[in-house]
């Protein structure tokens, strides 16, 4: 248990509330291969990504044309947001049978969650974390690694079993600029001590 308090650890995170549908699964309904998390992969999901992935990929060659390149960046960056923003919300809402809750803080290594519900050590979830920030929808597995109790009920780690190498890797980039936005607001509520 201790390896994977070791790989939850190695990744920073971040307090800043998202949106996670949980839906609890045995052990043996955990992919072992990235072939089968491919394959557990919603379409809605997978068709997100492809969107996200081609919006990357397009703005790229324009960045190189100079300033009138900058604003249409711009205005196609916003285009891309909106079209982010509509994915994400159909993606929250479309598995209903998943349990819709608010995680505590999120990092590469996986997420920490208060449920009232008592879980065991070592139990699987079937995971859709929501950035709200980034308007990205992440699919994965998660396992529960470490519990405590709190005065709202019992804080979960739950540690990233089974989740594609890219989506690590956005969750990683959204915690950074989650950790910029609130550096940005201590610095400004410094400034303004009446806002404080």
């Amino acid at each position: 248990m201790s390896d994977k308090k070791t790989q939850f650890d190695s990744f920073f995170q971040i307090e800043e509330r998202n949106q996670v549908n949980l839906f609890p699964v045995a052990n043996n309904e955990v992919p072992l291969t990235d072939e089968a998390l491919e394959a557990a992969i919603p379409a809605l999901f997978k068709l997100a990504n492809e969107v996200n992935d081609l919006n990357i990929n397009m703005l790229r060659p324009l960045r190189g044309l100079g300033d009138i390149a900058e604003q249409l960046a711009l205005y196609l960056q916003a285009q891309s947001r909106k079209i982010d923003l509509i994915m994400s919300h159909i993606l929250a809402t479309e598995q209903p049978e998943d349990e819709a809750l608010q995680c505590d803080s999120y990092g590469g290594g996986g997420i920490k969650i208060t449920l009232e519900q008592d879980y065991n050590i070592g139990q699987n979830f079937r995971t859709k974390l929501f950035l709200a920030s980034e308007a990205a929808a992440i699919f994965c597995f998660c396992e529960i690694i470490a519990k405590h109790t709190t005065s709202n009920g019992t804080q979960y780690t739950l540690l990233f079993s089974k989740i594609r190498d890219s989506d690590q890797e956005l969750i990683v980039r959204a915690s950074l600029h989650a950790q910029t936005r609130q550096l940005k607001k201590r610095q400004t509520e410094k400034k303004d001590p009446q806002n404080s």
